[in-house]
């Protein structure tokens, strides 16, 4: 019987076949991996942080603290809530809320691909520190984040400590870098 099949696959057809039926499975096996990981939840997480500016003045830089920014990033029946907000007082708060669906997890780079609706936003100015950050984060202009708007972002997983509850997390196409709590 392995004699015959040897034989068989040494004819063309006979690679043909192998060929073709190595290439079908090869397939289905990445479909059914693709199915599987677009069906994964992302993962919920706060971080905190907070803005400098640096200017240069006398071949030195100068780092001013600006204002602390949290960001929260949770999950519920199948859309994903993204809110910025400052830690400044509530009359003078400024924020940002995103609401929106996963629309493609790359599974090798663990990049989470955000289709986000803006459904809340408050600046206290034109050139607030939280908008101009977002504007570069978010690769919009600032008038781009109103009510109503859409944005889109990737957010990769760089580190997640499960244990420790902690996660690295990647915005592109700003590339900003958040060290967050990961949600119980």
């Amino acid at each position: 019987m392995v004699n015959r099949l040897a034989q068989f696959l040494m004819t063309k057809l006979g690679l043909a076949v192998f060929i073709l039926s190595s290439t079908v499975l090869f397939c289905i096996s990445i479909l059914i991996l693709e199915f599987f990981a677009d069906s994964r939840q992302v993962s919920a997480f706060d971080c905190s942080t907070k803005i400098h500016v640096m200017t240069a003045s006398d071949n030195s830089v100068i780092n001013t603290p600006q204002v602390s920014i949290h960001l929260s990033l949770t999950f519920n029946d199948e859309k994903i809530y993204l809110d910025y907000f400052s830690e400044q007082s509530e009359s003078s708060r400024e924020y940002l809320s995103l609401k929106g669906q996963l629309r493609e997890l790359e599974i090798g780079k663990l990049l989470y691909q955000l289709d986000l609706d803006i459904t809340d936003a408050k600046f206290v100015s034109y050139n607030s520190s939280l908008q101009g950050y977002l504007a570069n984060e978010f690769n919009e202009p600032k008038e781009n984040l109103a009510v109503d708007n859409q944005v889109s972002v990737n957010v990769q997983v760089l580190e997640m400590d499960a244990d420790n509850g902690f996660i690295l997390v990647k915005f592109t196409p700003f590339s900003t870098l958040w060290a967050c709590r990961l949600h119980e």
